[in-house]
């Protein structure tokens, strides 16, 4: 049996470690893994590496097969050069790890074997209902939840200096349609956060900042990179250099929400330590947590198990679930799908307050299952 695997999108941290776990499966079953380069470039352009006998280090981030953001919609025949390649290598199934854009494109291969693995930093590839959670998280997820909690925290973060100089910080988090990365800060204690689903009313969130400062002489806020203004425009995207997919390029989103504080509050106070910080990609990099390392062994051994017995003849999406306080892999029949917009998760009103800019109780209790918060350290002077 031969079986290959790829990635695509934006890298996360446990990448390798899925990999890692395909590979010792697929040693231990007798099948051949190869590894398409590039992702989905690889597949049209048919470049691989033969992977059963590569050492690779599993806690190592990023992806040894490397990636690239490919649109099989918008290449002439692109979907038929991809079959076609599969076919042309023997491939009996096929491993797809990506975030919405990259599995987007296995809809249009329906037919052939494959398992999908969701993975981004994001957290925007699942359902969400009334509390219900399919596909808890994505890979990558609790390790940039972790790190963006940990940024701007007061244990081990940037509120050390807003409380040493007395500043007003405005952190950039990654989400260009989804707030999920800035929404995991909360469990870092900033003051506000500001996510693309609610757009912002700057002068109700300039009188919150005003308050808050005068309170406590600091103010954390995190803004995601897509998030937009009360009339519905982003706050900082560049039209004009659009992805594949139609995506805008999001930059200093927090540069302008800084620029726009410091003219609203110079009537109120000195506004020379109000100053943007965007961690950028220190969010997906380095080594993944114990609870992604953990998730991405599971599904990197079920897939290559799911194809090997055949109990898959179309696509699996494996998910990951929560029962009983523990986390496991739940298989969901991506066929159903029309569209992966279908499977685009949002963060709504039951976990996210936007007159308050923070999360609800209910939020906080999500959270708590993927990323412990820091302590709380409240001190006056």
């Amino acid at each position: 049996m031969r079986i290959a695997i790829l990635t695509g999108g934006g890298d996360v941290a446990p990448l390798n470690a899925v990999i890692h776990a395909a590979i010792e499966t697929c040693k231990n079953r007798g099948i051949e893994l190869i590894g398409y380069l590039n992702g989905w470039d690889g597949l049209l352009n048919d470049r691989w590496i033969k992977l059963n006998d590569l050492k690779l280090n599993p806690s190592i981030g990023g992806t040894i097969l490397k990636s690239s953001r490919i649109n099989l919609k918008k290449i002439d025949q692109g979907p038929d050069i991809v079959l076609n390649n599969l076919k042309k290598n023997r491939i009996d199934g096929f491993i797809v790890i990506g975030g919405e854009d990259t599995l987007s494109n296995a809809l249009y291969l329906k037919d052939f074997p494959k398992i999908l693995i969701s993975k981004t930093i994001d957290n925007d590839v699942g359902k969400h209902n009334k509390g219900e959670f399919l596909n808890y998280f994505t890979l990558g997820y609790p390790t940039a939840a972790a790190k963006i909690a940990s940024f701007v925290s007061l244990a081990e973060g940037m509120r050390t200096t807003a409380w040493s100089h007395e500043r007003i910080l405005v952190v950039e988090s990654m989400g260009m349609h989804a707030g999920w990365m800035a929404f995991a800060s909360a469990q870092g204690h900033p003051d506000f956060i500001v996510i693309p689903e609610f757009p912002l009313n700057y002068n109700h969130l300039e009188e919150r900042v005003i308050e808050r400062y005068k309170e406590n002489k600091n103010v954390m806020i995190v803004i995601s990179e897509g998030a937009r203004w009360s009339n519905g425009q982003y706050i900082s995207a560049d039209e004009n250099e659009k992805d594949s997919f139609g995506h805008p390029r999001f930059r200093g989103t927090a540069e302008i929400l800084v620029k726009k504080l410091k003219e609203g509050l110079k009537k109120h106070f000195d506004t020379r330590n109000i100053n943007a910080v965007n961690p950028s990609y220190l969010y997906r990099s380095g080594t993944p947590v114990k609870l992604d390392s953990e998730m991405a062994v599971k599904m990197g051994m079920e897939a290559v198990n799911i194809l090997a017995d055949q109990e898959q003849k179309t696509t699996s999406f494996l998910c990951s679930s929560l029962d009983h306080n523990e986390f496991g892999i739940e298989n969901y029949n991506f066929n159903e799908l029309n569209d992966i917009e279908e499977f685009h998760r949002f963060v709504d009103r039951s976990i996210y307050d936007p007159e308050e800019y923070s999360i609800t109780t209910a939020g906080r209790d999500y959270l708590s299952k993927i990323v412990s918060p820091f302590p709380l350290l409240d001190y006056k002077i």
